[in-house]
């Protein structure tokens, strides 16, 4: 018994020896430059992986602005028809036709508030004209207005933040010379 109990050490101890040459020829400078390049390797995969994720919630953030823009567009022409219906209203004593007028104008108010909770803006006020928020549809003259400042909205336009859903059409002063 004794034997094999020697026999065991002997064995554990060649397997430090072992071991301890394997420490060895790992350790040194071929051992920290694997561990630089190991880390090194590991900075650019979390680098890269952060671009994605941030690139990945733009690119998320761009589609939503690019379907919230279409679907603005699309109901402008519906809240254009309430404007008009509000406008072209006959005028009456007719408590029923006045109820109606009132439903539709409440109508056209509440969808104007939805837009406005979107970040839709009504672009449009009478002032200076600006090419890249109204669209010249006419011209007029008023000598006491500046030159091609707008002098009548035809048809407001809409915008989310910088981008243009739709220009104003408006009507702008020409001064003859």
């Amino acid at each position: 018994m004794k034997s094999k109990k020697k026999k065991d050490l002997e064995e554990v101890e060649e397997s430090q020896k072992i071991e301890t040459q394997n420490n060895e020829e790992i350790a040194g400078p071929d051992l920290e430059a694997k561990c630089v390049e190991f880390e090194s390797g590991w900075k650019r995969a979390l680098a890269d992986y952060e671009n994605l994720q941030k690139d990945m919630h733009s690119q998320l953030r761009v589609s939503r602005d690019r379907i919230k823009i279409d679907f603005v567009g699309k109901l402008l022409p519906v809240l254009d028809n309430f404007n008009q219906a509000v406008n072209f209203a006959p005028k009456t004593e007719n408590p029923e036709i006045e109820n109606w007028l009132l439903g539709v104008t409440f109508i056209q108010k509440q969808f104007e508030t939805v837009l406005s909770e979107m970040g839709v803006e009504m672009v449009g006020a009478v002032g200076q004209f600006n090419p890249t928020l109204h669209e010249a549809v006419g011209l007029k003259t008023d000598d006491s207005k500046a030159d091609q400042e707008i002098i009548e909205v035809i048809q407001p336009g809409w915008k989310i933040g910088d981008i243009v859903i739709r220009p104003a059409k408006v009507m702008i002063n020409e001064i003859t010379k």
